[in-house]
């Protein structure tokens, strides 16, 4: 009898560990999934703001002009009038340096900007990487801005704050066929 009461005590407290380590568990997994969620929906945001200026280029555009001016793997610049007001515009999209985001938790955040006409808005935070790729009619990367008919955008975001250095995360890759080229595929 002397055992069993020592014994009781001791199976009772591993359970009881068991348990609490089994809720910790659960409780970073959630931790993480919410913040991949939060991810999730922050780059499902900026895709919308790109899908609507990148079909628009060219928009109201002379066909005797060129609309992508500057175009690389880190910065897009066309030419449109994405409000309709018979004005063309400039707008570009770029990144930011991770010293303009320091303030946050996640160490290789930047936001993301897009300027119109020289005035910048940034229009997410969380962008970790991001690449623009330029192609032609069967996929290949293309360096005359004449040859362009898609643009492919890969972007990962995180989110600001992490989870014990676990940061949500969410990749988006997308391209874009814009119509204003003048190009029939």
């Amino acid at each position: 009898m002397d055992i069993q009461l020592p014994g009781t005590f001791l199976i009772g407290g591993l359970l009881l560990l068991t348990i609490l380590n089994m809720n910790i568990k659960i409780l970073e997994t959630n931790s993480i999934n919410f913040l991949n969620t939060i991810a999730q929906e922050t780059a499902a945001d900026i895709d919308t703001i790109i899908e609507y200026d990148l079909s628009k280029i060219g928009y109201s555009v002379s066909s005797t002009v060129n609309p992508i001016i500057v175009f690389n793997d880190s910065v897009l610049t066309f030419l449109t009038d994405v409000d309709a007001d018979q004005s063309i515009d400039t707008i570009s999209f770029y990144l930011s340096t991770t010293a303009a985001v320091a303030a946050t938790d996640n160490p290789r955040d930047r936001y993301l900007y897009r300027t119109e006409n020289g005035s910048e808005l940034d229009v997410a935070l969380g962008i970790t990487d991001w690449e623009i790729s330029y192609l032609d009619r069967d996929g290949n990367q293309v360096s005359q801005a004449e040859d362009i008919i898609m643009i492919k955008i890969s972007y990962v975001v995180e989110t600001m704050i992490g989870y014990d250095e676990t940061y949500g995360r969410a990749v988006w890759e997308c391209g874009f066929v814009p119509k204003n080229l003048g190009i029939v595929l």
